[in-house]
């Protein structure tokens, strides 16, 4: 029930429903004192509306839980140099909305991974699971970045390789965080638009074509070519599939002119 509940809150804060988040928050924690990730999510949704003083009791209390939780010191920070320059009463700028179907793992279109060359905590710390992230493919490395443009971190090569080879060819990608702390940041990336000129080829085969929400411990295998599996299994913290898949090399080149802004 638990997770269940973690689930709908980390939702509902992709949708910008921060009330929602709060009161199903506030449940969690009724039921689950403990939860320092409950009392952070808290603390995120009470800063999104604005309610600087409870966002800090709520940061607060991930705290007392949790002192090493840096997530919450941070934020706490944060939320003290708020309180000296904000004026009495202002509300924090809206996050930007996150499709809620970036959180459903779907057979050939999505993978999640770890983050590599993440960028310092203290630039982080005050992003949760649930926020949204940008896709960019740039100088053969694919950035994933805050909607104001900072750099969170890269996929990992094996992962970065195929979304490069697939956006070349005319494919889209949207991510969104699924948890983050000190040390790692996971995200959940999607095929956001698949280019005519791929037809049915999906982005990260895997081994069932499923659909299923995200949950946190499960993942997607995102394997390229034949030769390149056992190394893909190694270093992508993806799970195994059953069907390999031909070198994008030899895939179609996109045309430009067909390519549908809207979709």
């Amino acid at each position: 029930m638990r997770r269940v509940r973690s689930e709908k809150a980390i939702q509902l804060a992709a949708q910008n429903r921060w009330q929602e988040a709060v009161d199903v928050n506030r449940q969690i924690i009724d039921a689950f004192p403990k939860d320092v990730d409950a009392h952070n999510r808290l603390g995120k949704a009470l800063m999104e509306l604005g309610a600087y003083a409870d966002a800090r009791d709520a940061y607060g209390g991930a705290a007392q839980l949790d002192p090493s939780n840096t997530i919450a010191s941070k934020n706490l920070a944060r939320l003290a140099k708020l309180a000296e320059e904000a004026p009495a009463g202002a509300v924090a700028p809206p996050s930007a909305p996150v499709d809620p179907r970036l959180f459903i793992e779907e057979s050939g279109k999505t993978a999640v991974t770890n983050l590599v060359d993440v960028a310092s905590f203290e630039k982080i710390a005050t992003l949760t699971a649930g926020d949204k992230m940008e896709v960019k493919v740039e100088q053969g490395v694919v950035r994933v970045s805050d909607p104001t443009g900072n750099v969170v971190g890269q996929l990992e090569p094996k992962i970065a390789q195929r979304v490069i080879k697939l956006s070349e060819l005319g494919n889209r990608y949207a991510a969104a965080i699924t948890s983050i702390d000190e040390s790692h940041v996971r995200v959940i990336i999607r095929e956001a638009f698949r280019h005519p000129s791929l037809g049915s080829r999906p982005s990260f085969p895997t081994r069932a074509p499923e659909i299923r929400p995200y949950t946190k411990d499960s993942v997607f295998r995102t394997d390229f070519d034949d030769e390149d599996d056992d190394d893909l299994t190694e270093e992508a913290d993806v799970e195994p599939g059953d069907a390999p898949e031909a070198a994008l090399d030899d895939a179609p080149a996109a045309d430009e002119n067909t390519l549908d802004d809207d979709s």
